[in-house]
């Protein structure tokens, strides 16, 4: 069995899509703490942060030695800043000027760890959008879609209507790139 120290639904869904048997756990690793500007050393320095921590809250329990699966989505806006999650309705309707007509990256690490391994995978999609107009941006930050997803948008939702473009992993932008989580479990002879 897998164990997920995430509460992203979207993550659940994904490792259910697989076939994939895992059970949720918690783990309270703090991400404002990591402060790395490159988002491949960020969202990695997250994920094995959420992975001691998830490891740290088993100890002693009848879970502590089973695989843990950490993942962190990071976008890396046009203006060459790493967000997470929009703090508040502005914040979405700031991102959101700045995705309107432009390119920017989405990054998601991967990590999972056993009793004596751990693999670490990132993957990167470039993800375009269309240009918004003000009525547009506003529509989307009150449907309040974006809450609590990086970048202030979820792309398997009604924000997939102004995305023009995506150049790599599509379940990398939903929160979790299958691919790479594939290959690692395929590596720990998990899957």
């Amino acid at each position: 069995m897998l164990l997920l120290a995430s509460a992203s639904p979207r993550r659940t869904e994904l490792l259910d899509l697989m076939g994939i048997h895992h059970e949720v756990v918690e783990q309270k690793f703090d991400e404002d703490s990591v402060k790395d500007l490159d988002p491949i050393v960020c969202s990695q320095n997250i994920v094995k942060g959420k992975n001691i921590s998830a490891r740290e809250l088993l100890a002693g329990s009848t879970k502590e030695n089973l695989p843990i699966l950490t993942a962190d989505t990071l976008v890396f806006t046009p203006n060459k800043e790493i967000v997470g999650k929009p703090k508040d309705y502005d914040h979405s309707r700031k991102l959101l000027r700045e995705f309107s007509g432009k390119v920017h990256s989405v990054f998601s690490t991967v990590m999972i760890s056993t009793y004596n391994r751990k693999i670490i995978k990132t993957c990167e999609t470039k993800v375009s959008f269309k240009v918004m107009d003000d009525a547009e941006i506003e529509e989307y930050v009150l449907s309040e879609e974006g809450v609590g997803k990086a970048g202030a948008y979820g792309i398997h939702g009604p924000a997939g209507k102004y995305i023009t473009n995506i150049e790599g992993s599509y379940t990398n932008v939903v929160g979790l790139p299958l691919h790479e989580t594939y290959e690692i479990l395929k590596e720990l002879d998990i899957a």
